[in-house]
């Protein structure tokens, strides 16, 4: 059941604000005393520019102190290595007051991504870090420090070590932020602006806070200056009413009035009037209004910045992750686009066929839609990849004509050593070379790969500078055949299909998509004889988000399965209903009430063991992982017997 609710949630991303910043520290003379010591030794002054790593929006008065600053904007910030752990540049220009506070800070950050280049055009360089920008014929230029480039909206990076060049990166600006703060006599932050910039430096985004002497917050104002909308905000913390908030739109009329009460978190009570253009309360709700700001979208890459390749393999996967969450953007040409430049760099045709390397990238977590990000391995270099591992993947695909997968054959061959007669393999050259067990049981050598992997079962020997170091036997243990059908980019039907293993043999998964997305819609699961045992829906009526139906091998209904809509948002819970033979209801489990008899009903009643098949639904190629955990589950039950 848990399963099953947390698969349909939809997937989102939470950011705290600057205006939910938490409450200040206190800080003691004497400490303040130390920390601005530190900061004279070092010859820091009031007034200056200085830089700083991972600079950070704050409210303690403890943090509105730096604890290392740098002179100058050297290539060692540049090549600094706890930046790696974000995969994000983070330098600020940075101004202290009197007191040796913050005052003035400019933030600029820049994403590190390792790009698909051809390393031949800096084969002459030497060994070291070098950069380069784009000049206005789009043209390579080097640049010999990274001080002239700082400011630009992106560079490239490249990086040899003994001759060879081992990094390409491209660092675009993601964003640009103006901190400035204002301090009352106790030294607590009394005003604080945040603007965010555009790539010319206009400004796209304004909030500002005031606090009191104690350092809380009193009011604040953040303005879109894309959208031209605004929100106000008033700290009140009395009567039970802890802050309220008024939306405007572009021609500034009021469209939201918004209080939240004073309640434990994490689901403070919030009450969000809807008003019409004369300000009367059309619809009351309790969830807050979206954010007038994303500000976690990055900043568009300029040209031609934008046309480089990720790639896939070497960038952190910070960044990768996020592309692959396009896959359920409304509009994906750019990384359509993307996906297809990067196939076509890697040599990857429409309509061939090609070996995969692994580990097999999975969808949504591991790739972007259905298309390959890795360069296609013959078939001997995908037989040996893993030659120690106890199970051995290989994967074939065939391209369709949209540079997608058009189909996939997973198989899954398990991997023991043998002993055989080494004498028998003396005038074996160096390689791998590959053997049948003929019907006298003697060992019969196979002129290739191809002909090895059409075996259900082979020897696999390898001879390295004239020794055996190597004779393992490889036997199929799962085959599974993934076909895809596509409407221009976008998947709309898929069919999986087990055409080899010990369990759950010729069972086929076939799922519909909704249109423009690649979220299953509907799903159907048929056993060996081609009847629906599983089958989940996406709906969307009334407060129902999906159903999932559960019958037996003769197809008759034995529960139904309700995600239900809780009125928190992001917030759901399970309804159950349990039938007889002639669909007559039994039972139904509410997960939103507590019903102790209901659950003593259930000991006799869900009496069916649960299959790893029944947490619909699965997302494309990930059912191999099922039909392998149940295969060694049951193989450790048999030994244990």
């Amino acid at each position: 059941m848990k399963t099953f609710q947390k698969i349909c949630f939809s997937f989102f991303i939470a950011f705290i604000p600057i205006n939910n910043l938490p409450v200040i520290a206190e800080i003691t003379m004497d400490e303040l005393s130390v920390i601005i010591t530190k900061l004279k030794d070092q010859a820091i002054e009031p007034h200056k520019t200085y830089y700083q790593l991972n600079f950070s929006g704050f409210i303690d008065i403890k943090n509105s102190f730096p604890e290392k600053l740098f002179s100058s904007i050297s290539n060692s910030l540049e090549t600094e290595p706890s930046m790696y752990s974000t995969a994000t540049q983070d330098i600020s220009q940075v101004k202290l007051n009197d007191n040796y506070q913050y005052s003035d800070i400019v933030k600029r950050r820049r994403n590190i991504i390792e790009i698909l280049y051809p390393s031949e055009t800096f084969q002459t360089l030497g060994d070291g870090v070098h950069f380069y920008i784009f000049d206005q014929d789009n043209q390579l230029q080097k640049k010999e420090n990274f001080e002239d480039l700082f400011e630009l909206p992106a560079y490239l990076r490249v990086e040899k070590k003994n001759g060879k060049v081992v990094s390409i990166q491209k660092r675009p600006l993601i964003s640009i932020s103006h901190y400035t703060y204002e301090y009352w006599p106790n030294r607590n932050i009394k005003h604080s602006t945040a603007e965010i910039y555009d790539n010319y430096n206009n400004v796209i985004y304004f909030n500002e806070i005031s606090y009191d002497e104690q350092g809380k917050r009193v009011k604040g104002k953040q303005k879109n200056l894309l959208t031209q909308q605004t929100m106000h905000y008033t700290n009140i913390r009395k009567n039970g009413v802890e802050k309220i908030e008024e939306y405007f739109d572009n021609n500034g009329i009021k469209t939201n009035h918004v209080i939240y009460y004073d309640n434990p978190m994490p689901f403070p009570r919030i009450e969000n009037q809807l008003l019409n253009d004369n300000g009367d309360i059309i619809n009351t709700i309790t969830n807050k209004p979206e954010e007038i700001f994303d500000s976690s979208k990055y900043l568009d890459e300029t040209y031609p910045y934008n046309s480089l390749i990720m790639d896939i393999e070497k960038t952190d996967y910070v960044l990768i992750n996020k592309l692959f969450k396009h896959t359920f953007d409304n509009n994906t040409a750019k990384w359509d686009n993307e996906a297809i430049m990067r196939a076509n760099y890697l040599g990857i045709k429409a309509n061939q066929i090609y070996y995969h390397k692994l580990p097999y990238p999975k969808f949504l977590n591991d790739r972007y839609k259905n298309f390959p990000h890795q360069k296609p391995l013959t078939l001997i270099e995908a037989e040996n990849q893993q030659p120690k591992n106890e199970y051995s993947d290989l994967i074939k695909v065939e391209i369709g004509d949209n540079l997608q997968y058009r189909e996939v054959i997973h198989e899954v061959w398990q991997q023991r050593p043998v002993d055989l007669t080494l004498d028998q393999f003396k005038s074996l050259e160096n390689g791998i070379h590959f053997f049948e067990i003929a019907e006298d049981q003697q060992l019969k050598q196979l002129d290739s790969a191809e002909q090895a992997i059409e075996r259900p079962s082979y020897i696999r020997v390898e001879r390295v500078m004239g020794k055996i170091i190597s004779v393992i036997q490889k036997t199929r243990i799962i085959k599974m055949l993934n076909e895809y059908e596509y409407e221009s980019n976008n998947i709309t039907r898929s069919q999986h299909t087990v055409l080899e293993s010990p369990v759950y043999q010729n069972m086929i998964i076939e799922t519909k998509y909704e249109s423009g997305n690649c979220i299953p819609n509907l799903q159907e699961l048929k056993n060996a004889n081609g009847i629906v045992i599983r089958m989940f829906e996406r709906v969307n009526k009334e407060n129902i988000s999906a159903t999932l139906d559960k019958f037996n091998d003769e197809g008759i209904k034995t529960q139904h399965i309700e995600l239900i809509k809780s009125e928190i948002k992001h917030r759901h819970y399970i309804k159950t209903q349990f039938f007889d033979g002639l669909g007559n209801i039994l039972l139904t489990i509410d997960e939103s009430k507590k019903n102790e008899n209901n659950k003593n009903k259930l000991k006799w009643l869900d009496n069916d063991e649960p299959q790893p098949y029944d947490n619909l639904p699965f997302i494309p190629d990930t059912f191999e992982t099922v039909l392998l955990d149940t295969l060694i589950r049951q193989q450790r039950l048999d030994n244990n017997n």
